[in-house]
């Protein structure tokens, strides 16, 4: 292995997988008491953690991207060695 691969984003990554596991755990939450809501109050808390499950969700694939953009170079890099 190449100093290269010390350099890929992996901590990045796998801080948005546990970000984006935040908001599917507060959603799962907010799913399972349900009943104690009424429908408004529900459907409002719902609609914010969407949106903060999908700012999540890109923010991951974004990271994802930068990993395997960073896997390339490290590969590309290993080959020319």
């Amino acid at each position: 292995m190449s100093a290269g691969h010390g350099d890929l984003p992996k901590l990045e990554v796998f801080m948005k997988f546990d970000e984006l596991s935040y908001w599917i755990s507060r959603t799962r939450d907010l799913i399972n008491k349900a009943e104690t809501y009424s429908y408004a109050a529900y459907r409002e808390s719902y609609r914010q953690l969407r949106l903060e499950s999908r700012d999540a969700e890109i923010a991951l694939l974004t990271a994802l991207f930068d990993f395997d953009r960073a896997m390339k170079g490290a590969t590309h890099a290993d080959k020319q060695e």
